[in-house]
């Protein structure tokens, strides 16, 4: 896979380019790649398409239990 390097991002572009990336969970990397991509497809989102890839994700991950005991310990799990 080809690198690319960016150089002369202005610093307000890149600040903004973080905060985006972590609102989206994604890298920095993920992000600029995800927008850079967007800017060349053409053509609209396959919103059955989407929500099939949503589900069969959601299917994979299980059951999840966010019971009040659940919560309580995943809050803390970092605190030791």
């Amino acid at each position: 896979m080809p690198d690319v390097a960016l150089r002369g991002i202005p610093e307000e572009l890149h600040l903004e380019l973080k905060a985006a990336a972590k609102r989206g969970h994604r890298s920095l990397n993920g992000e600029i790649l995800a927008r850079l991509a967007a800017s060349v497809r053409p053509g609209r989102v396959d919103a059955a398409a989407l929500l099939e890839r949503i589900q069969r994700r959601h299917e994979a991950l299980g059951p999840i239990d966010l019971n009040d005991k659940t919560l309580r310990r995943l809050r803390n799990k970092g605190r030791r």
